[in-house]
């Protein structure tokens, strides 16, 4: 896997600003909708919007069967499932918590990757980044918020769980690293919307529900940004640098999503969160640094991936 360029920076950086707005619009989300409406929502929305990409640039879909396997298995682990899982915690648990449990995703990939890729391995520098960028995740939301551990355990394990599916499916995703990423980030969200808007539909029965123009716009931001267009960045990043480089943006989502909550619902953030976004950057930076020996040449380099 080539080293991350300035490039690869941008792009990381790009991405948690879409996934860190989220959050600010999930809770506009299940304050009107149900977190399954949310979820099944955005994800549709998310799926039409790569759609359009895909018609636009005339690009193709994957080819071969286990590339649509991991189409398939990426939709339910990566949006799917977590979306839904997301949506329920944030009905009862706050913004700092669930980031705190979210850090898990870099945790999770890092390690799976030592295990089940050959050019992922755990190195000094990603165990000093995981530190790191676990500390600057616990100074950004305050340590006290880990007192809130246990008292709503339904609703954060939800969270837990969508981080550790998060996690899966970014190792996943590097089946399709070298398929069209439009056409592949559509495929993805197409089987994540067949597998949940029918439950939504049967479980929820959403045309039963008041109607919310502040709702409605929420699952529209959700399904456009941080579903559709971060679905297309992600593809892109896995094929460029991998799952590993890509999970350490989970330590800059809570700084953007501290921001956001800001802007839009108006909680003004603690004096320590430039404090902690340094550190997360010197975790994210310090995972990337190679001790010793010059690393032996990787498989896949920048321009290696088909493009549309």
């Amino acid at each position: 896997m080539s080293r991350p360029g300035m490039i690869d920076y941008f792009l990381l950086i790009l991405l948690a600003l879409m996934w860190g707005s989220s959050f600010a619009f999930i809770k506009l989300g299940v304050h009107a909708y149900s977190p399954l409406v949310v979820a099944a929502g955005r994800i549709t929305l998310g799926a039409i919007v790569l759609w359009g990409i895909v018609l636009l640039r005339r690009g193709s879909l994957p080819k071969g069967r286990g590339a649509w396997i991991a189409a398939f298995m990426c939709g339910l682990l990566g949006n799917a499932i977590p979306f839904f899982l997301i949506s329920m915690g944030e009905t009862r648990i706050n913004a700092g918590l669930a980031a705190i449990l979210m850090s898990v995703v870099p945790l999770t990939t890092v390690v799976l990757g030592h295990f089940v890729t050959r050019d992922e391995k755990l190195t000094i520098g990603k165990v000093l980044g995981l530190v790191l960028g676990t500390c600057g995740v616990v100074v950004l939301v305050g340590p006290e918020t880990l007192s809130g551990l246990g008292g709503d355990l339904p609703y954060q394990l939800a969270v837990l769980v969508a981080a550790i599916c998060y996690a899966i499916s970014s190792l996943v995703a590097r089946h399709v690293r070298d398929q069209p990423r439009a056409g592949s980030a559509a495929l993805i969200l197409t089987f994540a919307s067949l597998t949940i808007s029918p439950v939504a539909l049967i479980v929820d029965q959403p045309w039963t529900m008041a109607w919310s123009a502040h709702g409605a716009l929420a699952i529209a931001y959700l399904g456009v940004v941080p579903t559709g267009l971060a679905m297309f960045v992600l593809l892109l990043m896995v094929a460029r640098t991998g799952a590993g480089f890509l999970a350490f943006n989970n330590y800059l989502v809570p700084a953007v999503g501290i921001l956001v909550s800001l802007a839009v619902l108006g909680e003004v953030p603690a004096p320590s969160t430039l404090i902690a976004m340094v550190i997360i950057l010197a975790g994210i930076a310090a995972a990337n640094i190679r001790f010793g020996a010059r690393a032996s040449a990787m498989a896949v380099a920048p321009g290696s991936a088909k493009k549309d």
